[in-house]
This record gives structure tokens, sequence and C-alpha cells, in this order.
């Protein structure tokens, strides 16, 4: 019989067990306590520490690798169905045990991800701490991708494997999840392009090390692909049942804050703002004037140029212009393969509330104020300014597709912890209609009476119990109020006006797990710290639908029209854009504005052609639309910085894209960048991809009229239709439907494509590109257990490589992606097949072509 220990006594039997390496069984009740077994990590908090910033449980910066940020001596703990408590990397030979000194061993883990058929599980972990006092060179140690290769086996008992996911690269990867193809999404901090000399990217808030966006790994080849470029970075990733990859991402798209503090001399952060993001890029130092224009600060610094400015003394600050900061974290959505990347639903702030946001022209009184709390949508206040929504997951019962829960927190000091809440935004339901539900009470960080304590990790089980990570202290974290996490069942309190108020119930763990950390710092002797380890990102260990890949490159049936009426062939167009990393941005009518946003000018007229006006007064003449990249430019001297900010620069030729001034239309006596807007109000480009882009319409004097407010990136390949200036989610201000023309301006772009890609051919060929298709013979044949599958491409292609048995029965995919011309190599692994005959079968645009190859052991 298993002998039955109380709940109380789990943190000193934990403890003695992770002194003594007895059993990591812990048996915890002798009555079923949960409908399925749970994952999750066990996180020690900042060890001798005042401060939570940077710590992996934060909301930015979390990847960070110190002791302070990322405390070694946690573990991957499994709870089943009885409280039965296993810590699965211990088993697996993974971390020390408590009172040790986390020296080489010293792990810390994070965000596990249940695979689909609930055999496996994806993690993060980072392995070695400092090996002596003073030591610093720990830090180079990155947060890698693992996986529990037996979760099914585990379950009935065995022992945890534990394997690092190969051919990742050695940067911090973290919040990895199963793509439906099976391959790994996931954040990293790796560098855009791979400029290691822009490394580690920095935010465009506290100038702060920051993940570079989302990225994905097939761990079959080692193909990387960057999905999104986000400059102040994506957190929380989670793919939802119906193939959407869901994120929190961090909206900062404003001026330097740092260098602006420079300027006014409260801290000299010494910035420094390159030529370009060449390696060897000389720094700026500027004029103060140039061409009449104030250009560059008196340390020869340029001052900015998008968005308005953020202080008084900035002196390109239009008048007429309120001040511009911005500082929300916001859902957003992309496809596995990085096309439509946008906010969920393209919700916006005036469907979430939040931000207090100023008309921006002073002058016009059709402008209004937009405050967080007046939101139009049915819920109290839940999302303000320097917050936003965390930890999103579904609903994964029946019927409840399309339903997620969230955490709302403060972006400081409270472990990206606060407020649980549910909203409901299905693909095509229109964000003006979502009701966003608070399950918790919304008083917190007051000390009253009913002030419940901090939420975060919210899952909701597949028998409808709520389960959350909850701490009951409220206020700020420090040493004196401490966190401890735990995971507990939300039970309903009351039915109020504003729905059923829950709260977090006792704690599965009773006292929780308590572990002494030992490490090096900057003393002779160890330090310690006896810690409450926190219980947190929380996964239900079940199986789950597998989602459907959503469709690929689909163009809106519109601009296909127009594509097919200028006798352009789709793919080739593709295939082109791919080939140089570029996409395709089409606004129909720039002068209709979507009515949930009066804070920029909506009264608009394209000078001599198409007009908006839904309301008497000033009206705004546009006549072009100019484009900026996110280009790592800034860096600083101080405090030992390394890495770079992005700043919005005009689109130019670059190391990356080294021809799109010449693909483009721009107009070369108006501002950079600028695209002259067409009579029937219609834009279209070619613009990077994989790179974080924004944009302005401008007046024929070059003001900027209406900015674009996010960071925004495009797929390679892809074809983006925008109906209006930032989209229409249900009518325009004036009333109207989405814009259904046929834009011109997508017309002229192709004729200019047409003339230019019959002017070229050949001179512009690739020369070093195979003559022809040609799928090479495995090498070595026959082979045990690896072999090359190689093949040549004359020109990119959409490749599908299969692997057969003899029977015919597929064995694995092993690519399933676009290539560009030239000769490729995949390795193919057979570790877990008998030997005998196989059959490689490729597909390409060039037909579908097999061989054969010997698997010997």
């Amino acid at each position: 019989m298993k002998p039955i220990i109380t709940v109380l006594s789990i943190a000193l039997l934990s403890f003695l067990m992770m002194n003594f390496a007895c059993s990591t069984n812990l048996y915890a009740q002798d009555e079923q306590v949960l409908e399925n077994p749970l994952l999750f990590a066990l996180v020690p908090p900042p060890v001798l520490s005042n401060g939570s910033y940077a710590h992996q449980l934060e909301t930015f910066g979390n990847h960070i690798t110190t002791m302070r940020a990322a405390p070694r001596g946690g573990d991957l703990a499994l709870m089943d169905e009885y409280g039965i408590i296993r810590l699965l990397t211990k088993e697996a030979g993974f971390g020390l045990a408590s009172g040790e000194t986390q020296t080489e061993l010293g792990i810390a883990v994070r965000q596990p991800a249940i695979h689909w058929d609930g055999t496996r599980a994806l993690f993060s972990m980072i392995i070695g701490g400092p090996i002596k006092a003073f030591d610093q060179s720990y830090q180079n140690n990155k947060w890698q991708i693992y996986e529990i290769t037996n979760l099914d086996k585990v379950l009935e008992g065995d022992t945890a494997i534990i394997e690092k996911v190969p051919f990742q690269p050695e940067y911090n990867n973290i919040s990895p999840i199963y793509g439906s193809d099976d391959q790994i999404i996931y954040t990293s901090d790796a560098p855009l392009f791979g400029m290691e000399h822009t490394y580690p990217p920095l935010d465009e808030y506290e100038s702060t090390p920051i993940n570079s966006g989302i990225w994905k790994l097939n761990p079959a080849t080692g193909t990387v692909v960057h999905l999104t470029h986000s400059p102040s970075g994506d957190f929380d990733l989670f793919l939802a049942s119906d193939g959407r990859v869901i994120s929190t991402r961090w909206e900062h798209l404003k001026r330097d804050q740092q260098t602006d503090a420079t300027r006014a001399g409260i801290f000299d952060y010494q910035p420094v703002q390159y030529e370009s993001e060449r390696a060897d890029a000389a720094p700026i130092v500027g004029p103060t004037m140039k061409d009449g224009k104030p250009y560059a600060d008196e340390n020869g610094v340029p001052w900015e140029v998008f968005p308005e400015a953020r202080v008084e003394n900035d002196p390109t600050r239009n008048p007429n212009e309120p001040l511009h900061d911005f500082n929300e974290f916001l859902v957003w959505e992309i496809t596995e393969n990085g096309e439509r990347h946008q906010t969920m639903n393209h919700v916006g702030r005036h469907e979430f509330g939040g931000v207090y946001q100023n008309p921006s022209k002073l002058d016009d009184p059709n402008l209004v104020y937009n405050l967080g709390d007046l939101s139009s949508n049915a819920y109290r206040n839940t999302v303000g300014s320097d917050a936003g929504i965390f930890q999103i997951k579904e609903d994964p019962r029946p019927g409840k597709e399309g339903t997620f829960y969230g955490t709302w927190a403060r972006e400081f000091s409270r472990f990206a912890s606060g407020r649980i809440f549910e909203f409901s935004l299905p693909i095509g339901a229109n964000p003006q209609d979502m009701e966003i539900v608070d399950w918790t009470n919304p008083i917190i960080d007051s000390g009253q009476e009913n002030d419940h304590g901090h939420y975060r990790n919210p899952v909701m089980s597949t028998n409808g119990t709520m389960l959350v990570s909850h701490t009951d202290q409220t206020g700020l974290f420090n040493r004196d109020n401490p966190y401890h996490f735990q995971i507990k069942k939300m039970i309903s309190l009351e039915v109020s006006e504003s729905g059923t108020e829950h709260s977090a119930g006792p704690a599965l763990t009773g006292e929780g797990l308590e572990k002494e950390i030992v490490w090096y710092g900057d003393f002779v002797e160890p330090l310690r710290d006896t810690v409450k380890l926190h219980e947190v990102d929380i996964v239900e260990v079940v199986e789950r639908g597998r989602p459907a890949a959503r469709l690929k490159y689909e163009i809106a049936d519109i601009e296909k029209e127009i594509i097919e009426e200028e006798g352009v062939d789709a793919t080739e167009l593709r295939e082109w854009m791919i080939d140089k990393n570029l996409a395709m941005i089409v606004i129909r009518n720039a002068t209709e504005r979507d009515a949930g946003e009066s804070q920029q000018p909506f009264n608009l007229q394209v000078s001599g052609g198409t007009s908006t006006i839904p309301k008497d007064g000033k009206v705004y003449n546009i006549s072009h639309f100019q484009i900026f990249g996110a280009e790592l430019l800034r860096s600083y001297g101080s405090k030992n910085h390394n890495g770079r900010r992005v700043l919005a620069a005009p689109l130019r030729n670059g190391e990356h894209h080294p021809d799109i001034e010449e693909v483009n239309m721009f107009d070369e006596e108006a501002a950079p960048a600028s695209i002259p807007i067409r009579e029937d109000g219609s834009i279209a480009a070619f613009v990077p991809a994989t790179r974080a882009l924004t944009w302005q319409t401008l007046s024929p004097e070059g003001e900027g009229i209406v900015r674009e407010r996010q960071w925004v990136t495009f797929a390679p390949g892809e074809i983006r239709t925008c109906e209006g200036c930032h989209g229409i989610n249900n009518l325009s201000q004036a009333g109207n439907i989405a814009p259904q023309n046929k834009p011109q301006a997508l017309r002229d772009l192709l004729t200019v494509w047409k003339e230019m890609e019959g002017n070229t051919t050949g001179s512009e060929e690739n020369t070093d590109a195979p003559g022809r298709f040609e799928l090479h013979q495995n090498y070595p044949n026959p082979f045990n257990p690896t072999t090359q599958v190689g093949f040549d491409l004359p020109t990119s292609s959409e490749v599908e490589i299969r692997i057969y048995d003899a029977k015919g029965s597929l064995v694995q995919t092993l690519a399933n992606d676009v290539f560009t011309a030239g000769t490729h190599s995949l390795t193919f692994d057979a570790s877990g097949l008998a030997s005998g005959v196989y059959l490689y079968s490729i597909k390409t645009k060039f037909g579908i072509h097999s061989k054969r190859m010997l698997l010997a052991k």
C-alpha cells in the first residue's frame, strides 16, 4: 500500500527528499483531487533580492540568465490525479538538491507545453550557475528547449527521459509550443538576420535585453524561421484550436526615452546612433541643423523622426501635436508560417481599453480623448496603461472554442500576476462585440478586506474547473511582502451585477515546497536563502485535438482578380518575393477609417481624388504613404550596455534588402520612402519581410496625418490587404462597410514589376543557381542511422519531402516549406526505425521525383 501523507507535511518531506536524494514521489491524498495530471514549473523567487525586475516570471526581460533573474534550484514537476508530486528533472538527472551549491549542474525551468497526443512535452531549461565567488561567466549559458520524450510512460510510473531538442540556435529560447506539424514555435533573443553585432536586442522602454520575437524550428532538419520581428518582445505563446499562434506583445512604438533623459541631463546613457545596421557602420556625429531643420543634438546624436515627440524640448516637435508615449501589452495573432500578423481579430486599445490617448491634432475639435475605462465593451477597467494581458489559454471544452482566459497584470513587481478574466474572440468575431468578463474581484493592490491577492496562469481544465497559480499577498513584491504562488482551484463566491465572482480555494500542495538555495555571489563564501518555490506555468496533461494549419499565401478576392487581369502569375510573383525576402501591402482606400478610432483625423481627401468626410470641420489632404522599418541603430555607452534598440527609419536599401528602393515607386520629390496615394485612395508597395514595419499618411507638405501605432511583421511572399487606413472592424467613420474598390495602386505596382522583371531577367539571374532540378541519391547509402538527402533548385519552389517504408506507409515528412534557388541538403535521422529499404519522394513545382535508400543497422 502506498503511504498516505497529509498535505500539510508536503513542504517538510519535499525538503528532506531533496536533501537526502530519496524518491521524489510525494503521496498527498487518498482521494482524487484532479481530473487529469498537471505539469508545472517550480521556480525560486529572486534570491536575497528586494525586487523582481527581469525575474523569469516578470512581464519583460524575463529571459535574462543571472542568478537574480533566473535563480537556479527549480524543477519541472508533475502532479497526478491524487496530488502525488514528482520532480521529473531530478528523476532524469538534472538539477541539484536543497542545500547543494547551485554551480555547474544548477537548473532553472519554465513554460512546459504538452504534445497533441499527450505523450511528450516541451519546456525551457537553463543549466549552470556561478562556479566560484565573483563568477560572471555562467551568464553566457542560455535558456534552451528540452523535451520529455516518454510522458505517457511517466504517467505509468517510468522514469522521465529528458532530451535537448536538436539543432536549436544557441540563444535564449523560451515559451516553446508544438506547431500543428510538430515543428517547434518559440520566442528567442536571436538577432535579426543573424546580425551578431547588434546582440542582444534592447526594448524600446528601458533599453533592457528583450527577445526578438517569435521563431520556428524544424527539429528534423534544423531549419529556423523568424516569424515576427518584435522590437519590444513577444511572450506566452499558445496555438489556438483554429491554428492561430497567440502571443502577448509589448507595445512601445515611441521615441527613445534613454536619449531623451540624456538630453535633459537626468542621466547620461551615452547614446550612439549608427549610420546603418552593417557591422562596419560608423557612429553618426551630425550637425545640429541640416537642410534648414534640426538634425542632431549637441552631442551629434540625430533627433528621431517618428512617431511624435516624447518631450517638450524636442526641437522637431510639431506644436500642433501632443507629446506621445505608449506602453501596453496586447494580444496578437499570427499564422504558423508568419502571415496575417495583427492584434487578435484586429482588436485595439479602443476595445480592450487601457492607454489614455490624446487627440493627435490639437486644433481639431472633431478629434477626442480616449480613456481606457471608457471602452465600449462590457468590462470593469480590465486593461490599463503600463499593464496588459498575459498567459492566454483557450478553453479546451467542446463548444467553447475561441473562448480564452488570461491574466491582467501591471508591468512591475508583481510577477505578471493580477486578475483573471475571460473573453471570446473566435476567427471572424468582430472585436466591437467582444465582452470581457472578470473572474476575480477587480480590487487589487489595495489591501482592502475583499482584495483576494494575485493570480496568474489560468487554466480551464477539461472538466470545467479553473486552475490558477495564486498568492494571498497584496501590494508590490518585496522581501517584506514575499509572494508565494501555489496551484489552487477557483471557487464561486457570489453573483453580482458584473457576474460571478471567484476566488482561489485551498492550495493543492498545502504549505508548499521549500528549498535552500546556495550559490556563489559577490562574496568569498556562498550565499544562502531558504525560499518557498513558486508553482507556476500550469498545463493539464491531456490529449488535445491537433489544430488544422491555416491556409498559406491567401490573397483577398479583389486583389487576386487584379493580379489575374494584369496577366501576372501569382505563384511566380510570390516566389520572386520569397527570393528577395519581400512581401506586399495593399490598401484599398486610405481615406476610410474605422469608426472606433477618433483620436486621429478622419475627414480625409486625396488631392484631386476620392474623399471621406463624415463630419463638418477641418479636412485633411493626404498625398503620400510613408513606410518605416525598425532598424537596429541605437546603442548606449553607459552601464556596460551591449546591443541595439530599434529606431523607425524610412525604408532604404540595405544589406538585407538591397533593392527596396528600386522595386517601389517612391516619390523622390517627397519625404523619404513615400509612395504617392492614387486618386481612388489606394496604396501598394513591396516591403521587407521579417522586419517590423510601420507607416503614416502624409499631407502634400510632408506632415504626418494618420500614423500606424504598432509595429507589424510580414512573411516572405505574403500579399496583405488592408481595406482602409488601420483596417475597419465593422463600419468606417462615415458609416460605410470596408472598401470594395479595385485598388489602382496595385495595378500600377504590378505594371512596374512586369517591366522590371522583363528588363532584368538574365542580367540579375543567380549565376550560382543550378541550371535544372535534380534529386540527389542520399549519401551515405547504405546508412546508419543518418544520411543526407540533397536536391538542386534552379529557382525557388515550395518543397515537400516525404519518407516512406517498403510498404508505402508514411514514415516522416522531412520538409514542407519554400526553398530558394540553390543546392540543399537535409539530414534524415532513422534512429528509431528498423533496417530495410525506404523511399524518399520530393514534390516541387518541377514535379514529383523519388529514390530509394537502404538503412542497414
